[in-house]
């Protein structure tokens, strides 16, 4: 089952533009219409193709989840304490994603209902919306992921500058419902000197978008937290 995927017709992008000029940033709540965010809702929940993203150092991995799950309790915390070790002071992730966009490049997943967001991201409602919102017509297409944040994941602060992606804009559907602000897993932006400037909260069917380059990070997932972080996210590419 597929339905037609839409932005609530409320959200003029010419009128927002200014705050997004201004500002670098913006929240947009009620994003998408009542169906179209109850229904991807619903492939986020009902999804089980997920992989591990971590890096070491400039290399990216993907790990299956089995694999992660199948290691002893003993390699797990290992595996951890590694990645921990150089978050303190180094660039590092770790969160679980479906990378939409670059399945379908490689044939991966024939038919996987969340394939059709990456249609949508690159359909032209989509696309002239936000070609009107960051007042860059030279948008091309955007790049699609989910992702799912758990307890003990994270995103150190970087600006998402790319060696070979000309990105104008990053853009963020969060999907998650009834987020306690004690949880973490604010989206956080910072000055010159590190101090958070404004950090946007775990939300249901809202828009967070923000121009590159721009210092941010995904804060820590607390242990104690009672659901995942959830969201769609991709790339406005030039």
């Amino acid at each position: 089952m597929s339905i037609d995927l839409s932005i609530h017709t409320k959200h003029n992008p010419d009128t927002l533009a200014q705050t997004l000029r201004t500002k670098g940033r913006l929240q947009i709540p009620d994003f998408l219409t009542v169906n179209t965010s109850e229904y991807l809702h619903r492939l986020l929940r009902e999804n089980t193709v997920w992989h591990l993203s971590y890096n070491e150092g400039q290399d990216n991995f993907e790990s299956e989840e089995s694999a992660f799950n199948s290691l002893s309790p003993a390699q797990r915390q290992k595996f951890l304490n590694n990645i921990y070790s150089r978050a303190k002071d180094n660039f590092q992730y770790l969160f679980k994603q479906y990378y939409i966009s670059q399945a379908i490049k490689l044939g991966e997943n024939t038919g996987h209902p969340m394939h059709q967001v990456n249609d949508w991201v690159n359909s032209a409602a989509f696309l002239n919306f936000m070609r009107s919102l960051t007042a860059t017509p030279e948008i091309r297409e955007s790049d699609s992921y989910a992702s799912i944040y758990g307890p003990g994941h994270f995103l150190t602060m970087h600006d998402d500058r790319h060696a070979s992606h000309d990105r104008v804009a990053a853009w963020v559907i969060s999907m998650t419902p009834e987020w306690n602000e004690n949880w973490g897993g604010y989206l956080a932006f910072y000055d010159e000197k590190g101090n958070v400037t404004e950090a946007f909260k775990p939300a249901f069917n809202t828009l967070n978008i923000f121009t590159v380059p721009q210092k941010h990070a995904v804060q820590l997932v607390t242990p104690f937290a009672g659901q995942p972080r959830t969201s769609y996210l991709g790339w406005l590419l030039r």
